[in-house]
């Protein structure tokens, strides 16, 4: 396994709130999003449920954000779907504090998988239509519980009132927690940061889920500097001008996105 050394330090409550998508984010980031929900709606799956993980090698690549923007895309275009994101990140927990919805001792997935909740405590957002169970207390014994007979019982629950269920993962190239999680889902969408994430440590990523026989959808390339791609728009790059450099303000803060965008990568 190999370690590279960059530092990797996650952003505070304010930089979370401004990656989040929402009216006043940029048309290319929205619209990158939405084309991640399309490819995934054509997802070659015959479950009625669609089980994703969304995950990366190591931390700070954007996998938490992916997870959350296209949970909320698939909400706002789809309303008659039912989503569901679990934080299935026990050890380092971040969906709540992204979503803004840290709620002091809160039961979630810790607390099911340990028996001391008899069904799953979902939290409401602000979409009817979308629920999130929150990864509940930080757990040392995170691959027990996951490998537990109570973690199927979950998602057998869980596949009969959702359409869509997304996990939030830990990085395979730290722990296996989500490679265990490969009985259970269908598949993963694995996320590179743009200018971060190197070819050695994407391989092993690559070489840990093929071990145990994985389902690669593919990748979301994250951080993408819009302003370095406005040249591939050609006759258009007038528009992508307007799109990319217009941020709007929200009270006191000022919504942008600092220049990021998803994109897939076939």
């Amino acid at each position: 396994m190999l370690f590279f050394n960059k530092r990797t330090s996650h952003s505070s409550d304010l930089e979370d709130f401004r990656r989040i998508i929402n009216e006043d984010t940029p048309f290319a980031i929205r619209e990158s999003f939405r084309t991640l929900y399309t490819n995934v709606l054509y997802l070659p799956i015959e479950d009625k449920c669609k089980k994703i993980a969304i995950t990366s090698a190591f931390s700070g690549e954007g996998k938490t954000y992916v997870t959350v923007n296209l949970a909320l895309t698939i909400a706002k275009n789809a309303p008659e779907a039912r989503v569901l994101v679990i934080d299935a990140d026990m050890r380092n927990p971040r969906v709540t504090r992204i979503m803004n919805m840290r709620r002091s001792g809160t039961h979630g997935l810790s607390e099911y998988l340990a028996g001391i909740d008899e069904t799953p405590n979902y939290l409401d957002t602000n979409y009817p239509n979308l629920k999130l169970l929150s990864s509940g207390a930080k757990n040392s014994n995170a691959l027990g519980l996951i490998s537990s007979t109570r973690m199927q019982t979950l998602i057998e629950y869980c596949r009969e009132r959702f359409d869509y269920i997304l996990f939030d993962t830990p990085p395979v190239n730290l722990v296996s927690d989500g490679v265990l999680l490969n009985d259970y889902i269908n598949g993963y969408l694995l996320v590179a940061r743009a200018d971060y994430s190197d070819v050695s440590s994407v391989s092993d990523m690559l070489d840990s889920l093929s071990r145990v026989n994985a389902n690669v959808f593919g990748f979301v390339l994250s951080s993408v500097n819009m302003n370095k791609t406005k040249k591939k728009y050609g006759r258009y790059g007038k528009y992508s001008a307007y799109y990319y450099d217009k941020p709007k303000s929200r009270g006191n803060v000022t919504a942008h996105a600092d220049n990021t965008a998803a994109d897939t990568v076939e």
